[in-house]
């Protein structure tokens, strides 16, 4: 996806079952969405820059444990800027009565599919741009079309977005 622009990233996307999954905010599944089982976790975090380094680990070891290792290096790169993205351009999602709020990690896998999303509350679309070897930051976005197979972005009512990666 690289150079696409924000409105192509905000596209329907194609996924079918991690779509009704992560919309529907499970905890973790493991029974047939339509066909296939799958598995779906998530995690709140404060938005602080320690929340990156968390969810790296966190994500590296739920590739290991659904034995997907060879996903660990992309995956962590992946991660650590849309986790990145969340803590310096979003916005922290609302506290639940479940205690979760701030920015949110969901892992699903389905066979040899794994998606990772990070939720944050802010409704500001990430603008993928030119990178300039010049600036510190602006790369998060080019490092994301590179290392996922896919990559987009889901809005959500009242506010707030998704931003998903797919790894096969």
């Amino acid at each position: 996806m690289e150079g696409m622009e924000c409105a192509e990233a905000v596209a329907e996307p194609t996924g079918g079952w991690w779509l009704r999954v992560l919309t529907h905010g499970s905890r973790r599944w493991n029974t047939p969405v339509c066909g296939d089982r799958h598995d779906a976790v998530t995690w709140s975090f404060e938005p602080r820059p320690h929340a990156v380094g968390a969810a790296r680990e966190i994500s590296e070891a739920l590739l290991h444990e659904w034995e997907m290792r060879y996903l660990c290096g992309d995956v962590a790169v992946v991660v650590s800027e849309l986790v990145t993205n969340a803590v310096r351009h979003g916005a922290p999602l609302p506290l639940t009565r479940r205690g979760e709020g701030g920015i949110q990690l969901s892992l699903m896998r389905s066979g040899g599919e794994f998606i990772c999303a990070v939720r944050d509350g802010g409704d500001r679309l990430p603008q993928p741009r030119e990178v300039d070897l010049d600036l510190e930051g602006g790369r998060g976005l080019a490092l994301v079309s590179a290392f996922a197979q896919e990559w987009g972005v889901i809005p959500t009512p009242p506010g707030g977005k998704f931003v998903w990666a797919q790894f096969v």
